[in-house]
Parts: structure tokens; sequence; C-alpha cells
């Protein structure tokens, strides 16, 4: 499995923890300095198999409130491309929060547009990653992983501040509905824990009064805040902001935090960087700041991926075939093997049964050419019957033609020329004389179209073999034809006598 690295992004620092066993390994940190990127050059020379995800927590963060038509598909990234140029032209790292869509007619789409205006201060540390063609899954933003950890606290939908700690830094995220609409980051110069309580205080007095002129909460209305903490600093902060009436602050610490969202060691201080890391590592969101440049080696990284388990699918799937076959051949196997040995035991049976027989005359292979022999005799033998089939066709064809004799022979005939009696073993031939009745209109030429529509009945059977011996009229060419349609000499009604040869070539 790929080894995952988080990697946490400060003004005056980057850090890097290994993500082993569902929890955060020991941190690695580079300042900002070039001394520091060449250390965290190194550090990924030897990590270049593995997965990077950044989370950003600076102050060069902006956020625009926009409504854009109803749109789908191509034509809303279009409309979203174009208006984050508008406000974030400076940098690539920028995306588009869909907020919901209005209840008017019209149904327009309410965004949050959010971008780090600053790209100086996260370009080099990019840059390493790229010259080292580390896969980089997604940058993303600590303020909007705020609306997760609001969710793991079960903290209530409506107006809510969350204000948290980190190195040298105090981050106001407020949130509505339990999504992101402003944060902001503030300079935290005392680290003591009366530092600590003073400035989440004034920080969320001031962060009312902002509010209240942006219309995001009602005049008189009070904002509550959470306030996450170390426990040893709960009590102070919640004195802190005790008499201010313009604040609900909610004191929830670390540890308590912790537990919600499933990590089980506890904070050594009230810095929250820890939590929101274990956040991505769990559950990173969908939406990232990373462009497609960016993420073009975690793109590889999902293709190789993806071709390594269709692999190890294949490969299962080939064992899981492999094991069907040799299962199957198995019982086949045993199935044969009782077959045999039922087989073996009916043979042993026979010959006990065939011992009591009394001795017969012939040995068993002389016994065996007689049956073969009688079998051949047999197959020679036989009826005209299908001589006679194939005649009975030719007279259905030319039902005129009358049958006087048939001379039905197994082979050639005798007298037979050696050209048409050249028959195999098996043959047979009939010898036919009929006649064609003459009517008192009835002319040679129709005679002879009968008679010819009768040969060609009989020689559409393909082992048929018929040879005129006698024409009902004589059709030599040195002889006129007489009998025409237009022939006034009348002809005698006397029948036409023929003679055919037929021989049937029957299939050994």
């Amino acid at each position: 499995m790929t080894q995952r690295h988080l990697l946490y992004l400060s003004a005056q620092q980057l850090s890097a923890f290994p993500w082993k066993g569902g929890r955060l390994g020991v941190q690695t940190s580079f300042p900002a300095t070039t001394e520091g990127l060449a250390a965290f050059h190194d550090y990924l020379q030897s990590r270049r198999d593995h997965l990077f995800y950044l989370l950003l927590n600076i102050a060069d963060e902006g956020f625009q409130f926009e409504t854009i038509p109803f749109l789908q598909g191509r034509d809303r990234d279009v409309v979203l491309k174009r208006k984050l140029g508008q406000y974030f032209f400076a940098t690539n790292l920028s995306l588009a929060l869909r907020l919901g869509f209005d209840k008017g007619r019209r149904k327009d789409e309410r965004l949050l547009l959010a971008g780090f205006t600053n790209a100086q201060a996260v370009s080099p540390w990019l840059s390493v990653l790229q010259s080292l063609d580390v896969a980089l899954a997604g940058i993303y933003s600590q303020a909007l992983l705020g609306s997760r950890l609001l969710r793991k606290l079960k903290v209530p939908d409506g107006p809510c501040l969350l204000l948290t700690l980190q190195d040298h830094s105090l981050r106001q995220s407020f949130y509505d509905e339990g999504e992101l609409r402003f944060s902001r980051l503030a300079p935290l110069h005392d680290s003591s824990i009366g530092g600590i309580s003073q400035a989440l205080a004034t920080e969320a007095a001031k962060m009312h009064q902002y509010l209240v002129s942006q219309r995001q909460i009602a005049r008189g209305q009070p904002l509550r805040a959470l306030a996450l903490v170390h426990p040893q600093a709960a009590k102070s902060v919640a004195a802190a902001s005790a008499g201010n009436p313009a604040i609900e602050l909610q004191v929830l610490t670390t540890d308590e935090a912790a537990r919600a969202i499933g990590l089980n060691a506890g904070l050594a201080d009230s810095r929250s960087e820890i939590l929101f890391l274990h956040l991505l590592a769990t559950q990173p969101p969908a939406q990232q700041f990373a462009d497609g440049e960016l993420r073009h080696n975690y793109r590889i990284w999902q293709l190789k991926k993806a071709l390594s388990s269709g692999g190890l699918l294949v490969l299962l799937a080939c064992l899981l075939f492999a094991g069907k076959h040799f299962y199957d051949t198995t019982r086949l196997q045993e199935q044969t093997d009782q077959i045999q040995a039922e087989a073996a035991q009916a043979s042993q049976r026979y010959n006990d049964v065939a011992r009591t027989f009394p001795p017969l005359p012939l040995d068993n292979e002389t016994l065996r050419q007689v049956i073969n022999r009688y079998q051949t005799l047999e197959q020679q033998s036989g009826t005209p019957l299908g001589l006679y089939r194939a005649l009975s066709r030719g007279l259905e064809a030319a039902p005129q033609v009358d049958v006087d004799a048939i001379a039905w022979q197994r082979g050639a005939l005798p007298g037979t020329p050696v050209a048409v009696g050249n028959n195999l073993p098996g043959d047979e031939s009939a010898l036919v004389k009929g006649a064609i009745p003459m009517g008192p209109q009835t002319n040679p030429r129709q005679v002879l179209a009968l008679f010819e529509r009768f040969l060609t009945a009989l020689r559409r059977d393909p082992q048929l073999q018929v040879t005129v011996q006698q024409q009902p009229f004589d059709v030599e060419s040195g002889k006129a034809l007489k009998g025409g349609s237009g022939e006034s000499t009348p002809v005698r009604p006397e029948p036409r006598p023929f003679t055919i040869l037929i021989t049937r070539r029957v299939a050994p």
C-alpha cells in the first residue's frame, strides 16, 4: 500500500507528518528559507513514490460571495473559471464552493469563491514537489476543513464563530448552516494562557462588530463562538469573555475534539494543527485548490494504481478459473476411475458367465470374419425399391408416359456397352420400355417435348444416369421432323415406343 504523508504549511515553516496505522507519525519541520527548501528536497528524494496532501494555514486567503444563473456541465465550468479569474487573477489556487440555490423563480446558484492571493508563499514548496514528480493529491484549506470539524462536534446549525490556535496565529472562521462564510488569520504575540485568553476575547469582539457591519448577523444578536483550547486553559478563556454579552462563548477542550474525530491521543497544548491533519487524512474533502497541472503526477499515480488493481483482479480471476478447472479435472478423474473399475467388474462378470457356456465350433476371430462378410453381403444385396421411387418421380412430371416393362438387375445389364456399364459393385440398372400415347391432334414435337420433360425429371436425381436407347421419333439430323404446328399431314395415332437405360449408383 502506498505510504501517505501530510504536509502542513504556515507562514513560518512547512511540517511533514507520515500517516501510519491510522495515526500521524513523527513531525519533520522545514523553515521557510533556502536551507529549508533544500532540506525538503532531500526529504522528498527518498519518498518520490509516496502520496502527499498539503494543508495550508496562511493569512493570504480571500473569500467572495457570488451568484450565478442555474447552469450545468461545461457552461457552468466556463462561468466559474471566469469568476475565479476576476477575483483571484494572480493565482491558480482557487475554488468555487456551492452554498445552495435561491428559492426564487430563477433558482440562481449561490457560491463561495475562495483562493490564496499570495502565491509566493506556496509556490517554492510546490516547485520542489513538481521537480521530483511527486504525487500531490490536493491542496486544502484549514478554514474549509472547519465545517467538517463542526459536524464531528455536533454543533447546532446557525451562525457560529470557530476560534482555533496554531503556531503563532489565531484563526477565526465564521460558519452558517454548517458552511464556511468567512475566515481570517490574526497573529498571536503571547502564547501564555493569559495571552491566549485575552486574544480570544478581543478577536471575538472584533469579529462580532465586523459581522454586524456585513449584515451576517442582526444588530444586537449575540454571536455564538466556539473556542478550541487545551484543558488547562479552558477556565481562563471562559473567564476572559464572561463580561461581554455580545459573545456567547463555548469552550471546548482539544481532548474532547480529539475524541470526537477519532484521535485517541491527546494534544500537548492548545494548537489544533493535529486535529485538522487527522481530519484531512481520514476524510479528505472532495474540493481542493490544486489545478490539473499540479495534480498531473497524482493522476499518473491513480492510473498506475488502477492498472495494478486491475492486474490483481485478473490474476485472481485466473486463479479462480484454474481452481475450477482443477476441481473439474479431479472430479472427472474420479468418475473415470470409478467407471473403469465398474467396467473391469462387468468384464470379470462376463468372463465368468462366458466360461459357463458350451464351447463353439469356431474361434472368436473366425466368427468375427464370418459376421463381417455377412454384413458386406447384406449391404450389397437389395431390391429395386429405390430405383422404382426415382422412376415414379419422373412419371409424376410426365403422367402421359406409359411404362410397359422394367428389366432390373444388380450391376450392369447383359449387352450393355462398356462405357455405360462401367458400374461399381452395388450399383443397379434397369432397362425401361414404354410408350407415349398419340391423340388425333398430337404432333411429333409435342411427343418429343413430353419425352424430354420425363428425362429431365429423372436426371434431377444425381444418383441416376439415364441413357436413351430408342426415341419416340427418329430425330437424326439428316431427316426432317414432320408434324409441326403448321403441318397439315395427319399423324397416325399409334403410341410411340421408347427405350431408356437407367443406372443408379448406390453409395457403399
